[in-house]
């Protein structure tokens, strides 16, 4: 799997820093709803929560990969929410430790889909079996992160599935929803990709550097708008 190849462009593919700035910008508005709905709505732990910000980070990375057509968009974009979620700790002034697990969880969820994608390639061409891959590498990531979450950093949240019958129940209980919501949000985010391909490199190669321009300074207004609604 490569995180990008330019031997295989395609009408949005011909630039690695574009590549990568794109990326830069999904996985930051990723990482601001990961913070807004987690830290600020307090969303975390209630019904579905995590299931629907699994189906938003799906949303993003699908959009990069309609795109780029690279599986490694999924691990890409996914390292830049990370980044990007990870903001909290410096403005909050807490322990990296409170939100490892976030980040381990995300991080997962990035190198299994990542990894999921690369298989389908060689497997099938066809755009329509993304949502199985999206779905297969979301319940891969939850199943790993069960143990390396308890490994990592033991919360309440795991310890509470520990007592009630261990990895099938968390399957059952949190991961089936987030494949499913993954599944579903894959398709809407990679048809938008497709959408834009032409667009932006058609801004690309006649203004690049507005171009350029407007994407780091979008994501740096994110990422600095993700650590203001934070703020004590």
């Amino acid at each position: 799997m490569k995180f990008y190849d330019d031997t295989r462009k395609g009408p949005a593919e011909g630039s690695a820093f574009n590549y990568a700035l794109t990326a830069l910008f999904l996985g930051a508005v990723w990482g601001f709803f990961e913070v807004f709905f987690k830290d600020v709505m307090s969303m975390a732990g209630r019904p579905f929560a995590s299931a629907i910000m699994t189906g938003t980070g799906m949303l993003l990375m699908a959009v990069g990969y309609g795109m780029f057509r690279r599986a490694g968009a999924f691990f890409l974009i996914t390292m830049c929410a990370v980044a990007t979620r990870m903001i909290v700790i410096p403005v909050l002034g807490c322990s990296p430790m409170c939100r490892a697990n976030a980040a381990l969880a995300l991080t997962l969820l990035g190198a299994a889909t990542a990894v999921t994608f690369a298989v389908k390639e060689r497997v099938s061409g066809n755009w329509k079996a993304g949502g199985v891959a999206a779905g297969a590498g979301v319940l891969c990531s939850g199943a790993v992160y069960y143990y390396a979450g308890m490994a990592c950093a033991p919360c309440q949240y795991l310890k509470n599935f520990v007592a009630q019958g261990g990895l099938l129940t968390f399957m059952s209980v949190e991961v089936i929803w987030w494949g499913l919501f993954a599944a579903v949000m894959y398709y809407p985010g990679y048809l938008a990709g497709e959408r834009l391909r032409g667009g932006m490199e058609m801004l690309r190669e006649s203004r690049p550097v507005p171009y350029y321009a407007a994407l780091v300074s979008a994501s740096v207004i994110m990422i600095c708008v993700t650590g203001f609604v934070v703020m004590p």
